[in-house]
C-alpha cells in the first residue's frame, strides 16, 4: 500500500504543503489491491480541478468526494459481479452434479452447460436481497457525497458573504475618513 500511496502523491494535484503538513490526516486512498492508484488519482485530480479547493478543509472534502465516487463505482461493479460469480458457481455445480451421475464404467464426457439470460434472471431472483443491499450502500455513498458537495457550496457562500461585508465595511470606513487636502 505504501507504493500505491507514493504513486498517488507523485501525480496528485494535492499541494505539497497539504501533503507535508497534513499528510497523515489526509490519508491514503482506500483502494483494494486490484484497483489502480493512477485511476483514483485521475479522479481526485479531476474533482480538484473543478472544485479548486482553497484550504485543508476543502482538500479534505475533495478527497471525501473522490472516495465516495470511488466507492460508488466499486459497488456498482460488485453488483454485477455478484450475479457473475454466482452464475459461475452454479455452472460448476451443475457440471459436478452431471459428473457424479455419470456411469462410473463409461468414460465421462461433460455436456456443455448452457447459461443464458433466463439462467441469469433466475440467479438474479435469488440474489435480489444482496442486490438491494448493494443498492442501499450505493445510495448511502451518493448521499454522503452530495452532503459534502453541499457543505463546500455553503461554506463558499458564507465566505463570499463575509468578504462582501468586510469590503463594504472598509468602503464605509474609508468614506468616513477626512478627505486629504488637494
Amino acid at each position: 500500500m505504501k507504493n500505491a500511496a507514493a504513486n498517488c502523491e507523485k501525480s496528485s494535484l494535492v499541494p505539497a504543503e497539504i501533503q507535508t503538513r497534513f499528510g497523515d490526516l489526509f490519508g491514503d486512498p482506500a483502494l483494494l489491491r486490484s484497483e489502480d492508484p493512477a485511476i483514483y488519482n485521475t479522479l481526485l485530480n479531476q474533482i480538484a480541478e473543478h472544485v479548486e479547493p482553497k484550504d485543508i478543509v476543502e482538500w479534505w472534502w475533495v478527497k471525501d468526494i473522490a472516495d465516495h465516487n470511488w466507492e460508488i463505482r466499486r459497488l456498482r461493479r460488485f453488483k454485477a459481479l455478484f450475479v457473475e460469480i454466482r452464475r459461475d458457481e452454479w455452472v460448476q455445480n451443475r457440471a459436478m452434479f452431471a459428473t457424479l451421475r455419470a456411469d462410473e464404467d463409461a468414460p465421462y464426457v461433460p455436456e456443455p452447460v448452457p447459461v443464458g439470460e433466463q439462467d441469469s434472471a433466475q440467479l438474479f431472483m435469488h440474489l435480489i436481497g444482496e442486490y438491494q443491499s448493494v443498492d442501499r450502500l450505493i445510495a448511502s455513498a451518493e448521499a454522503r457525497r452530495d452532503r459534502t458537495l453541499r457543505e463546500i457550496e455553503r461554506r463558499r457562500k458564507e465566505t463570499g458573504r463575509r468578504l462582501r461585508e468586510a469590503s463594504e465595511k472598509i468602503d464605509r470606513d474609508v468614506d468616513e475618513l477626512p478627505q486629504a487636502a488637494e
